[in-house]
């Protein structure tokens, strides 16, 4: 970040609107579901909401939920959207498809141990370290095309992985990302000054308030 540390960086993170397994509890990890109606009309009002702000270039997500999401944004912004396999959620292995609920209760002491052990991986998939990894990655290709004047790029991606993220921007260790809420649709601000960044707004979703069956 040193070659670009005279920029005025705001940089915004969303989570992908609700999807049909979010409202069924299910653990979804890479595999995909569809946004739900509900889910439909919170990247809409986020869209708006985003279309004040003027985002000047947006990152996602591969996974369809969250590609699904930037897409209604940037189509808003008359931008295109940057796809990026280093944004996706945490590969939760043989437990996706799973109610969260189903793996406290049968898988206790595994389940326990993953949350406590930042290194120590989902059955088959991956630990919160190693998002970190990756998601480390993707920010760094964030912040390198961030060119021109005052850039205000969006990365649309997941619950966790932004949480993962708010600990490398923040500089707090890993263990960190378990004690912040991320609700769908909600929109994170962070703004940079000089060589570290600031956290402005967190888990916003007022934009989601009211009759969401409009």
């Amino acid at each position: 970040m040193s070659e670009q540390s005279a920029l005025h960086v705001r940089l915004m993170l969303v989570r992908h609107g609700e999807t049909v397994d979010n409202a069924r509890g299910v653990t979804q990890g890479w595999s995909d579901s569809e946004l739900s109606d509900r889910g439909r009309t919170q990247v809409q009002r986020l869209a708006d909401r985003l279309a004040r702000i003027a985002p000047t270039t947006v990152y996602s997500s591969s996974l369809g939920r969250a590609v699904a999401t930037a897409e209604a944004v940037a189509g808003q912004l008359d931008l295109e959207v940057r796809l990026l396999d280093d944004l996706r959620e945490m590969n939760c292995g043989r437990w996706e498809g799973m109610p969260f609920l189903e793996i406290r209760d049968k898988e206790r002491e595994t389940y326990e141990r993953w949350t406590s052990d930042p290194s120590f991986p989902c059955p088959g998939g991956e630990s919160f370290s190693d998002v970190r990894a990756r998601i480390e990655r993707a920010l760094a290709t964030v912040e390198r095309e961030c060119g021109e004047e005052n850039p205000r790029p969006l990365v649309v991606s997941h619950g966790n992985a932004i949480r993962i993220m708010a600990t490398l921007l923040l500089d707090l260790p890993l263990s960190a990302a378990r004690h912040f809420m991320q609700d769908n649709a909600a929109l994170n601000i962070f703004e940079r000054r000089k060589d570290r960044y600031l956290l402005r707004v967190w888990n916003d979703a007022t934009h989601c308030n009211g009759d969401m069956s409009r």
